[in-house]
């Protein structure tokens, strides 16, 4: 029996790092019907945030992680608005950022004065494009397809999947949250503290994020643009801050995903964007376009990683091969989808003929 409960334990625990994830996926889709396959890099990206400010500059750890989450969500707005709304003032001047960056860091330059020129650069050629966009009377974003979206977000994920390494190093690198290696023993159970305030920090930004959906006008105008762009631009809703607002939310819970899975006994590595194709099926179990389904869905996708990890070598299952646990999450959303097609709390289409 304490096995059984250790096990649902530890899964609700990696349900909590799942379910922030999906909801990261979930709000983006209900906004723009994009698959915002860079949630990982963001993942990583905020996971390195936090321990740079935590560790490097001996910031406290939650204050860290808070600042992890801005940062995050800002990245990601701004990568938002240059990359899928392709305003080509931003691009030109995201681009000189980037590239001056990286000529000056890998020749012999420090990280804080390469970013400084390089960030002063891109400024200037942000004001010269817009000055030149406003005397030709240009200068409006323009939105990609959605499949070109899609393949955009793949292609920042491999970007960020080069330069997050480039900065900190492929080393594995100790988190150094204060929750550490500490437990709590209730009977024949272990509770890890660092999977317990994985859960408690889960808990508290879903609430937080459902009560900004529910009670809040920004809430209100990110539902209506779910169920219809134009007629939400009817009633004066800006899609450009909707967007902004779901990708913002995307990277801020992605910091907390990211952080909460390198903190503990588990090590920081830059293989942790891989995270996200072990969520990706909570999204599909629960629904693409359904917070509460993605909550579910992810907790549901952790307790059966983790238990058949706890299992498989007591029912003598290892000729099934090692990692055959997160194998289990991709048989457990190929059932769901043959049984409902649209996940179990996904929206229905209705084809009219």
């Amino acid at each position: 029996m304490n096995q059984l409960l250790q096990g649902l334990f530890d899964g609700v625990a990696l349900g909590a790092q799942y379910s922030v994830i999906v909801v990261g996926f979930v709000v983006i889709y209900r906004a723009t019907g994009i698959i915002n396959f860079a949630q990982g890099g963001f993942v990583l990206i905020g996971a390195y945030v936090t321990y740079n400010i935590s560790q490097t500059w001996g910031w406290n750890f939650y204050l860290a992680l808070l600042m992890s989450m801005l940062v995050t969500a800002a990245i990601s707005i701004v990568m938002q608005r240059i990359l899928l709304q392709w305003v080509l003032r931003e691009v030109v001047g995201m681009a000189l950022w980037l590239v001056l960056w990286a000529l000056l860091y890998f020749n012999g330059w420090g990280h804080a004065p390469a970013v400084a020129v390089s960030l002063l650069v891109g400024l200037v050629g942000f004001g010269v494009t817009r000055r030149i966009e406003q005397h030709r009377g240009s200068g409006q974003a323009r939105e990609l397809p959605i499949f070109g979206s899609i393949m955009v977000t793949i292609g920042l994920l491999y970007v960020i999947k080069q330069v997050v390494p480039s900065i900190w190093g492929f080393a594995e690198l100790n988190m150094g949250d204060p929750w550490g290696l500490n437990v709590t023993r209730v009977g024949g159970l272990v509770l890890s503290h660092a999977k317990l305030w994985t859960i408690g920090l889960t808990v508290t930004a879903l609430v937080a994020f459902f009560a900004v959906n529910r009670y809040t006008k920004i809430g209100v105008a990110m539902r209506a643009t779910h169920f219809d762009h134009e007629a939400a631009v009817a009633q004066g809703i800006s899609l450009k801050v909707v967007f902004a607002v779901a990708f913002g939310i995307a990277g801020a819970v992605a910091a907390l995903a990211g952080t909460t899975a390198g903190a503990g006994i588990a090590q920081l590595t830059t293989n942790l964007d891989l995270i996200v194709f072990l969520a990706f099926p909570a999204m599909i179990l629960g629904g693409f376009d359904s917070p509460g389904g993605a909550v579910l869905g992810g907790i549901i996708i952790g307790v059966v990683q983790n238990l058949t990890k706890v299992y498989q070598p007591e029912w003598d299952l290892n000729w099934l091969g090692v990692g055959f646990d997160r194998v289990t999450v991709y048989i457990v959303m190929l059932i769901v989808l043959m049984i409902r097609p649209y996940g179990l709390f996904g929206t229905r289409e209705v084809h009219r003929v």
